[in-house]
């Protein structure tokens, strides 16, 4: 009975630590590793495979590699853009992979004018696949409202759909605020629908569309899904049995090349002196050697200054036990402050509040530009801004590649 392997939003070349990007590079030699072993016919990679539409080299250097050995063992690679993997003005790392032939596009386009009409790809394994990739700002809304989903929905067969977003209908109450399509936009009458962009795993049926799949990230793509990581939260991909009737059976491949631990201390009401020498005594403790460690630390002093507090000794405790990385959160105050500090959010929580609070105020006639469209803009256009040179990107190359980048993402052409 043929088999496939279903992964989304690997994020290659997230997080700004080296020892983070390496274990995102790991999970995804892991996940291709036990596809070789299950023999899988073939990978559907949902979107987002790195996280920027040109990687730093070294990354892709070594996906390519885990790639390859899939391929050399028989195994084919299906993939679509997703929001991450997208420009709209330069080709991106999976059109140079495409093009080296590690992997197929599963989306293949007819020229019929005024819709988006697919082809289908069929696999040696019998399967029919195609799809729609997934761009930045929802882009591919648009394109769903215009999809020639009745010759889609007419091909008889085993069939799966690969798509990058949101589907209103399945949206986890965290992500009530994400750009999401309803489900209807999605062709009816597939086996399986191949989802990607939502990190949450998750695997349901609606009318007329069964197993809608979103397996979410093989590891972390920033520090909250870290701290999901060491409550337990559980990262992997879908391995799918099939036959010509449809999908036989599906089973969650875990993936786990780390362990995160979390560690969260109040200095409510207590001195400096108490609060370095509990927090080194969290550092003095067994069984941090090898792990990812979160370290929060909140609260109000009972007495004196954090400036105070024994920091940088603390850190160098940790580091004597051997933690794979430390990550520090210190949001500990003082009284001396008229109120103590809020809750911390993450950064791209800040400043998606900043740019709903500012957008609010802007007069322009330009619908793009205003609500939650504007929004979206806005975080993607600093995104793209705060994307570093590449490795052998003179200066020059590296302005014009990001005025580029600005430019597609607010609609503009180069004058």
């Amino acid at each position: 009975m043929p088999k496939f392997a279903h992964m989304s939003d690997v994020h290659i070349g997230a997080f700004r630590q080296p020892e983070l990007r390496a274990l995102v590079l790991d999970a995804f030699g892991a996940a291709i590793d036990r596809c070789i072993e299950e023999k899988v016919s073939f990978i559907l990679l949902a979107g987002d495979i790195f996280d920027s539409n040109i990687p730093d080299l070294a990354s892709v250097k070594r996906a390519a590699e885990k790639m390859k050995e899939a391929v050399d063992s028989g195994i084919r690679i299906y993939a679509i853009y997703g929001s991450h993997d997208f420009s709209p003005n330069f080709s991106s790392i999976v059109d140079v992979l495409d093009g080296a032939g590690l992997f197929t596009k599963a989306e293949e386009r007819g020229a019929e004018e005024g819709k988006v009409s697919l082809r289908f790809i069929e696999d040696p394994s019998g399967a029919k696949i195609c799809g729609l990739s997934g761009k930045k700002l929802s882009m591919d809304r648009e394109e769903y409202s215009v999809l020639d989903r009745a010759s889609l929905e007419s091909e008889s067969g085993f069939k799966v759909f690969v798509f990058h977003g949101g589907i209103e209908e399945l949206r986890p109450p965290s992500l009530e605020m994400m750009p999401a399509m309803p489900a209807s936009f999605l062709p009816a009458g597939f086996a399986y629908y191949a989802g990607g962009h939502v990190h949450t795993p998750m695997l349901r049926s609606l009318p007329g569309r069964k197993n809608i799949a979103f397996p979410g990230p093989l590891f972390a793509t920033e520090y909250d899904e870290l701290a999901e990581l060491a409550r337990g939260e559980r990262r992997g991909f879908y391995l799918v049995d099939f036959d010509s009737s449809g999908v036989t059976r599906t089973e969650f491949a875990p993936i786990k090349v780390a362990e995160v631990k979390e560690i969260s201390y109040s200095g409510e009401g207590k001195s400096p002196l108490q609060v370095t020498e509990d927090l080194m005594q969290e550092a003095g403790a067994p069984g941090l050697s090898g792990k990812v460690v979160l370290l929060t630390v909140e609260g109000q002093l009972g007495e004196g200054k954090t400036s105070e507090i024994g920091f940088q000794a603390v850190k160098r405790r940790f580091a004597e036990a051997g933690p794979l990385i430390l990550l520090p959160k210190f949001g500990i105050s003082s009284r001396e402050l008229a109120s103590p500090p809020p809750p911390q959010k993450g950064l791209h929580v800040v400043e998606r509040e900043l740019f709903e609070r500012g957008i609010a105020t802007v007069k322009t006639e330009e619908q793009s530009l205003r609500g939650e469209k504007g929004v979206a803009v806005a975080v993607e256009l600093l995104r793209t801004l705060k994307e570093p040179k590449k490795e052998n990107e003179n200066r020059a190359e590296f302005e014009d590649r990001t005025a580029r980048l600005g430019l597609g993402i607010l609609g503009l052409e180069e004058s």
